[in-house]
């Protein structure tokens, strides 16, 4: 091995040889023209070519001692540096770079490098006390370069740390420290400050002496701060700020760990020191300098955590490594800056979630198992986030909500893994919540609730429910609902989701719905909505085991009983339709808690039908736009939830309990429109079919409008359900029991007479056929028996007995031949006479004032007469009752109501 080791090694010179030879032969000639600078420069860039492509090796074929032979002509420009133009210095430096970095890496020198260091200083940041220009950009980056190379080979040296805090070395260290840390702060470029860091980090872990490394740690921590705040007005590149927080992790380690101020912090007084024989080291080093120090770094982090901000994902992972680290190993000494260090690092919680897990480091959860204070220190700043939550939330600045409610969701993650339960913080954070909601409520503009809502037959949803394209199961969110409050609103439902353990959430929505109950106002919809979400959220926590076992094995008796009360508050909140007093949120709530309960029971919701399925279909009738929106959502999640197709199937199965709460209704007068509303909604889905049924709701319906006949809104409403029932009734089957034959009265003109017509007239008919009267026997019995005259000359004993029965009953079956027995027609259906007593009702309203009231029932008596003709007997006696009125229309002062009234007279 050794032999092929110096086998390369002597190729290595026979290649270098010449390049040096001749760079060393240029510069002994060099008499300062032009000409000879451009030949040193191609000689220079011609060794640097060997270096690169030869040198760059560990093999130990390129050592010290061959990086020694290099260095002598290079040695001889950097004398005449002045001379020579930039280029040929930044070449240069290159070269020396190279034999920094592999042929002295191990071994240099000591008395070379301190001159380098002194040469590359200059060069990097010019002559102290003289006033030059500053270095072109590249050459910078080639000095600070070099120099980081100078003190990794200086760590790696025997003596080489000690060499740098020699009482000679120390000014020029000085003096290089603050050159580099001038390029961090100041550099040019990006690519000149990181090599400026890389450099700072190089001295920092060559130089080992604590006493230097203290008097150097100020300017350090000043320039590093200054670097690290962010400005406006200047923006540091992402990699340079990751590099700036690893130096600063590394100088605050080597100066502040715990392990190197053990024996400053158990000093007990710098009397005792003295008295000690203590060292000047020990002088410096005291227990004053630590505090003061700790104060510095306390005021230099402070700024520096502002870049959890960043939106950089690199700087967050970097500061949260910072740390960590200090927590970890400077957790002693810097026990005053904890506070801030827990915080931002429960803010970058997660950050490093998507590195693999032998990837990860040390996390906050493992240093609290370990430092019990982390914990306590960690408790109160999730009651210092939850506290300032409402003044967060009440500001405009969206961002500013996302990030707090992030950093408290981030919080009970945290609180979570570590087991840490507290009431305090529960109570504190549930009514945090609550305040924030409802000040966000009430900063919302008041909507006027509508007084009266025209009803519009065409704008219902019964048309949109019997179609399959109405299907929506999503509810469309009632707390920050603009599109620019979503990400706000996804993280406020993340945070209610990670609320602790399912018994804590439970008892969170028990204590808020109590509060509810004695609440009014945005209070009492704040509470009431996060009573649901939390009840919701703590359904979802064992979800993964309700899909193998029933929901009532997994749920525990408290949560069955805060469903049940929860569900028991919701009806009696949808019962309530008075939009005037309530707010419309509290029912739309109220139908998300009971579609939740019909998606949990599945079909064992149906018993809950007969109470619920009513209050939510009436809200399909509300003024409220978005109030229908979530009524037809809920009814299309308990529909499907029930094992029904879709919500008119609901309806239809459903329909005897829907007609039953309406006749309640209009039997105790309640003149709301929701009911005759749902009612026409009803007659729609489900078609004459329903009709059999609705005989009581029509006579509801007419006491109705006998009683409230003034009251024109509710009487218009009235009619439409009237008119819906003759419109679906005058196409039913159920109006006549068998096919009847079409009467037609009206008069036809008779046909013309054809040829065939009048030679048939023409034609002579035969002296057989001219006979008036066909030939009949001569009758052999009279036309009425002696018993039956007698009768009827005599007046009928009501005293007498029925001795005669058997002759009366003789006589009834003479009687009662088929010729002379008249077919009795069968008596009209249920649907014929609802239909009759419609229209002859109508008749008491047309003289209404309402011009678009007569209008409406003209039209109705005109569909239903067509529908009445086919039964004479009963048709005529309502055209007697309703022709005066009808008549009387055609002089109406409104041209259409005229109208109206001609079309009824002429289908009549």
């Amino acid at each position: 091995m050794d032999t092929d080791i110096r086998s390369a090694r002597n190729e290595l010179f026979q290649e270098l040889k010449p390049k040096c030879v001749e760079l060393s032969q240029l510069v002994l000639r060099d008499d300062g023209n032009g000409g000879n600078s451009k030949a040193l420069l191609q000689s220079t860039t011609r060794l640097l070519t060997v270096l690169e492509e030869k040198c760059r090796r560990t093999d130990g074929a390129f050592d010290e001692k061959l990086a020694d032979y290099v260095f002598f002509p290079l040695s001889q420009i950097l004398q005449r540096k002045k001379t020579y133009t930039d280029r040929l210095s930044e070449v240069t430096i290159k070269c020396i770079r190279v034999l920094l970095e592999y042929g002295w890496r191990n071994s240099i020198s000591l008395d070379l490098a301190k001159q380098l260091l002194i040469l590359l200083t200059f060069v990097a940041g010019g002559v102290p006390g003289k006033e030059s220009t500053p270095p072109p950009e590249e050459l910078m980056i080639e000095a600070y370069g070099a120099l980081a190379a100078l003190f990794r080979a200086l760590a790696s040296t025997t003596g080489g740390s000690a060499s740098m805090v020699e009482s000679g070395a120390i000014p020029t260290l000085g003096h290089c420290v603050t050159v580099v840390l001038d390029g961090v702060t100041d550099g040019p470029s990006a690519g000149a400050q990181l090599q400026a860091l890389e450099a700072l980090d190089s001295i920092w872990r060559c130089v080992k002496d604590p006493e230097a490394l203290s008097n150097f740690l100020p300017g350090t921590i000043s320039a590093l701060t200054k670097f690290l705040m962010p400005t406006s007005s200047s923006r540091r590149s992402r990699k340079a700020l990751v590099g700036a927080l690893e130096v600063l992790s590394h100088v605050l380690i080597s100066t502040l760990s715990d392990i190197r101020t053990r024996n400053i912090r158990n000093e007990k007084a710098s009397a005792e020191v003295a008295k000690t024989g203590s060292d000047q080291q020990q002088k410096t080093l005291t227990k004053s300098w630590l505090k003061a120090t700790t104060g510095q770094i306390r005021l230099a982090l402070s700024n520096i955590i502002r870049l959890r901000n960043h939106e950089s994902q690199d700087v967050k992972k970097a500061l949260n490594r910072l740390s960590i680290t200090l927590l970890d190993e400077c957790h002693g000494t810097l026990s005053e800056v904890a506070s801030l260090l827990v915080e931002t690092c429960m803010t970058l919680a997660g950050i490093d979630e998507e590195e693999e897990l032998s990837q990860r480091a040390t996390s906050l959860t493992d240093l609290a198992l370990i430092h019990p204070d982390l914990g306590d220190m960690i408790k109160n700043t999730v009651f210092n986030w939850a506290t300032s939550l409402p003044r967060v939330m009440q500001s405009n600045d969206e961002s500013a909500k996302y990030a707090v409610l992030g950093q408290l969701s981030k919080a009970h993650n945290l609180l979570t893994g570590l087991n840490i339960e507290s009431s305090v913080l529960e109570d504190a954070l549930g009514n945090s919540l609550r305040d924030s909601i409802t000040l966000t409520l009430e900063a919302l503009p008041l909507t006027q609730g509508v007084q009266e809502a025209e009803f519009d037959l065409n704008s219902q949803a019964a048309m949109t429910l019997a179609s399959d394209n109405a299907l929506t199961t999503q509810f469309q969110p009632l707390i920050m609902a603009q599109e620019s409050q979503r990400l706000t609103r996804d993280q406020l439902a993340k945070l209610i989701s990670s609320l602790g353990s399912r018994q804590s959430q439970l008892n969170m929505a028990s204590e808020m719905l109590d509060y509810a109950r004695s609440a009014s106002g945005p209070s009492l919809l704040s509470a009431y909505w996060l009573s649901s979400q939390i009840l919701q959220s703590a359904e979802s926590k064992n979800q993964d085991i309700d899909e193998f076992f029933e929901s009532s094995l997994t749920s525990s008796d408290e949560q069955e009983s805060m469903n049940a009360e929860i569900f028991s508050y919701s009806q009696s909140l949808l019962v309530n339709t008075d939009e005037r007093t309530s707010d419309w949120r509290l029912q739309a709530i109220a139908l998300e808690v009971v579609a939740g309960t019909a998606q949990r029971m599945k079909e064992r919701f149906k018993t809950e039908l007969v109470d619920t399925l009513y209050p939510i279909v009436q809200l399909l009738g509300s003024p409220n736009p978005r109030l229908r929106e979530h009524a037809i959502t809920s009814l299309n999640i308990v529909s499907t939830s029930c094992g029904y197709a879709n919500a008119s199937a609901l309806i239809v199965d459903n329909a005897d309990y829907m007609v039953n709460a309406i006749s309640l209704r209009l039997n105790t007068f309640d003149i709301s429109p929701q009911a005759p509303q749902v009612l026409v909604m009803m007659i729609r889905l489900t078609g004459p079919s329903l009709l059999l049924y609705l005989d009581d709701v029509v006579e509801s319906i007419f006491a109705a409008l006998d009683n409230f006949h003034g009251y024109q809104l509710l009487v218009d409403v009235l009619f439409s359900v009237l008119g819906e029932i003759v419109s679906v009734g005058s196409k039913s089957g159920h109006l006549q029991i068998e096919d009847t034959p079409a009467i037609n009265h009206k008069k036809s003109r008779p046909e013309p007479a054809s040829i065939a017509d009048l030679a048939k007239l023409l034609k002579p008919k035969p002296a057989a056929e001219d006979t008036s009267f066909p030939h009949e026997e001569v009758p052999q019995q009279p036309w009425k028996s002696a018993k039956t005259l007698l009768d009827e000359a005599t007046p009928k004993d009501p005293l007498s007995l029925d001795g005669d029965d058997e002759d009366e009953e003789a006589d009834n079956e003479e009687s009662s031949s088929p010729d002379n027995q008249e077919l009795a027609k069968p008596p009209p259906t249920k649907t014929y006479t609802m239909l009759q007593s419609i229209s002859r009702h109508s008749q008491h309203h047309l003289t209404s004032a309402s011009s678009h009231l007569r209008t409406r029932l003209l039209s109705l008596i005109r569909t239903s007469a067509s529908s009445l003709a086919f039964n004479e007997d009963a048709f005529l006696p309502l055209v007697n009752d309703i022709w005066p009125v009808v008549i009387t229309r055609l002089y109406d002062p409104e041209p259409y109501v005229q109208i109206a009234a001609s079309e009824a007279v002429s289908e009549l």
